[in-house]
């Protein structure tokens, strides 16, 4: 399947189409998010307002997404940049239809590009401790497990992962 990653960071979102493909983006990610918590039990736990065009200024949270020629994301990443040189992702997702095709690890490579030319020297995420499938796809993208993080969200327990570029 052929697909094409964007990286919205440093561009400048002044054509109404250009947002609208962002809007799509982060839509996509909000969806996600509401079937993974239903099914992790963390709904009540996670704003989803913090998931919205107006609240994600791009050079703050760079978005990469992954789509198909006729447009429809397929998977995308946020991430959250902070100015001491860490590069936190927060949402990395792929659709359920298109899940071991190589696209999550097309977007985590993109992010360690992105990283690599900014100046970033540590990236981070965290995964479900329950959660093997992620654990073994963060061992595969370079990430080592740093440490646990006990009750963290929706009162489940978490791996922190650290990738130095």
């Amino acid at each position: 399947m052929e697909f094409k990653i964007r990286e919205r960071t440093a561009f400048e979102v002044n054509l109404e189409k250009a947002e609208n493909k962002r809007k799509n983006t982060i839509k996509f990610i909000r969806n996600w998010i509401k079937v993974d918590l239903l099914e992790n039990d963390e709904g009540k736990n996670l704003d989803l307002k913090q998931y919205t065009p107006e609240n994600m200024p791009i050079k703050q949270h760079p978005i990469f997404s992954a789509g198909l020629k006729n447009g429809k994301v397929i998977g995308a990443c946020i991430s959250e940049f902070y100015e001491n040189g860490l590069l936190r992702i927060d949402k990395l997702v792929v659709g359920k239809e298109y899940g071991r095709q190589g696209i999550g690890l097309a977007l985590m490579n993109s992010v360690i590009d992105y990283a690599k030319k900014n100046g970033i020297h540590n990236i981070q995420c965290v995964s479900l401790m329950s959660n093997k499938e992620s654990k073994k796809f963060l061992r595969k993208a370079g990430f080592r497990k740093v440490g646990k993080l006990r009750r963290y969200l929706g009162k489940q327990d978490y791996y922190l992962w650290e990738y130095l570029p």
